[in-house]
């Protein structure tokens, strides 16, 4: 087998939603969901997302850290009240029905022969894109 059968690389992370809680700071009426996602284009793990409403008019910001020590990836978003609670909305909507994340980062992960993420240290990424999938009736 060739190093290029053996090993992938990619700058995706396709999830898919498990579970979702909506959390409001009553002090401060600060919204954010915590998302726990399972893995689909990485053989092994899960991910927490936290998610935070910003003051922010438009756009999103994001980053990605990937722990060496143990399989849980976590993801810190802040986006747009506007692209929150469209977010909000739409996920309560297919509560029921598959939902998926496709995260693009602006590093390299390389996968093994079987999809396992092969990484040395705690590698740290910003997030690019971040792209919602709704499964409709």
């Amino acid at each position: 087998m060739s190093d290029e059968e053996q090993f992938q690389l990619t700058d995706r992370i396709e999830m898919q939603i498990g579970s979702v809680e909506y959390q409001v700071e009553t002090s401060t009426a600060a919204e954010s969901l915590a998302i726990k996602l399972s893995l689909v284009t990485i053989a092994r793990g899960s991910c927490l997302m936290y998610i935070k409403s910003s003051k922010a008019t438009s756009g999103f910001c994001g980053t990605l850290k990937i722990p060496l020590d143990r399989n849980v990836i976590e993801a810190s978003v802040e986006m747009s009240h506007i692209l929150f609670s469209q977010l909000i909305k739409r996920i309560a909507e297919t509560a029921e029905r598959r939902v998926t994340a496709t995260v693009e980062i602006n590093k390299t992960l390389t996968l093994d022969h079987e999809g396992c993420l092969i990484i040395d240290n705690t590698t740290e990424a910003l997030i690019e894109n971040l792209t919602w999938t709704f499964g409709l009736r």
